[in-house]
């Protein structure tokens, strides 16, 4: 059995009351520090910060990091200048997702955010291509810390806490990197939660500083654990490795075409990719669905049109601003339209559920 690992934010959650629970397989995670619907609607109105530190983290430097990283995912690497970034995919041969990745480039390294599921996987595919290549490839989780700084006011917050002023031009995966009181601090911008968002990594010796300095040096700071992360990012739309993403989905499947730079030569993965693309249509694709019932339904739960199952549930939630349960589910195509009518299995017996188009709720400028 994997040992149980915590952020280095820990002992500051446990003094603020935070309940813990174990989460992406063996990270011991703040999930509340009050009451997750009010930490969900901080981020909806104003402003939260997490700790997800337990995102996995990889580095890639030398010569050849750009040239070998663009040649095995799915999106562009090689045109990407320094403080840019993007979204991509890491695929088998056929197609399937070993991993999601949110590639970050600086003048001498690439970094690499991706789900602590796989990131041991992640590193082993990537090494496993490192034969001629200049270039060294590490995990970096233990060394670096990240807190996601969420809401309509988080530049505002960034801006009066660490004096970023660049923050609310920034383009989704882009940075900017600077040096505070000396220590470095890269904020990243990320829309994961449907609202403007930054996820903001220093060193993580210093992130008990920057969680200080995120806290104490403005007012009405609200800190929100993994629950209302997940509702937050459901109601998004954004897929989640381990849940939305596995190596059973291919990307088209999963409505992520922004993962893919089509013009780009091969990578692994990218004939099945391509063939979907120009000479098919996936048969299933990732959907919203309303679930007219009083709880959320279980993950892998199967959805039926009349008597014919066509898809499943990968997560659900009881969604604070809709109020009411929603899920994330692929469909198969026949129902895939907004507004079709399914019925999902619950242990209640078949509840009714309405396809929606996604995200549910976008508030992102």
């Amino acid at each position: 059995m994997k040992g149980i690992k915590i952020t280095p934010l820990y002992s500051i959650h446990n003094k603020l009351g935070a309940t813990f629970d174990v989460r992406h397989e063996d990270w011991n995670v703040a999930v509340k520090f009050t009451d997750p619907i009010a930490e969900h609607h901080a981020v909806r109105n104003d402003v939260g910060i997490a700790d997800v530190s337990y995102f996995g983290t990889l580095r890639l430097t030398r010569e050849d990091r750009a040239k070998f990283l663009h040649r095995l995912i799915s999106n562009d690497v090689e045109n990407l200048a320094n403080g840019e970034g993007n979204y991509a995919t890491l695929l088998t041969n056929r197609g399937k997702i070993i991993g999601d990745l949110r590639v970050y480039v600086f003048n001498d390294t690439i970094y690499i955010s991706t789900a602590p599921e796989n990131v041991g996987q992640v590193f082993a595919e990537l090494d496993k291509y490192i034969i001629a290549d200049d270039v060294e490839l590490s995990v970096e989780t233990e060394n670096v810390g990240t807190i996601g700084v969420y809401g309509p006011n988080s530049p505002e917050l960034l801006q009066a806490a660490l004096g970023i002023d660049e923050a609310s031009t920034l383009p989704e995966y882009h940075s900017v990197y600077c040096e505070i009181e000396d220590r470095w601090v890269s904020c990243v911008r990320t829309n994961i939660v449907g609202e403007c968002g930054y996820h903001i990594y220093t060193s993580a010796t210093a992130l008990e500083w920057l969680w200080e300095k995120l806290t104490s040096e403005c007012d009405g700071v609200v800190p929100i654990g993994w629950d209302a992360a997940e509702t937050l990012r459901i109601e998004a739309g954004t897929p989640r490795y381990g849940a939305e993403l596995t190596d059973a989905v291919i990307p088209l499947e999963a409505e992520l075409e922004h993962a893919i730079d089509f013009e780009k030569g091969c990578y692994i993965g990218q004939e099945i990719v391509a063939r979907m693309k120009y000479r098919g249509h996936p048969n299933r694709l990732l959907r919203g669905l309303v679930i007219d019932a009083e709880k959320p339904a279980q993950q892998n739960a199967p959805i039926f049109n009349e008597d014919k199952e066509i898809g499943w549930v990968t997560s659900s939630v009881y969604s604070p601003t809709l109020s009411k349960p929603i899920a994330l589910a692929y469909v198969r195509m026949v129902v895939t339209e907004p507004g079709s009518k399914v019925q999902i299995e619950t242990s209640a017996g078949r509840v009714k559920g309405t396809v929606v188009g996604l995200p549910f709720i976008s508030n992102e400028p």
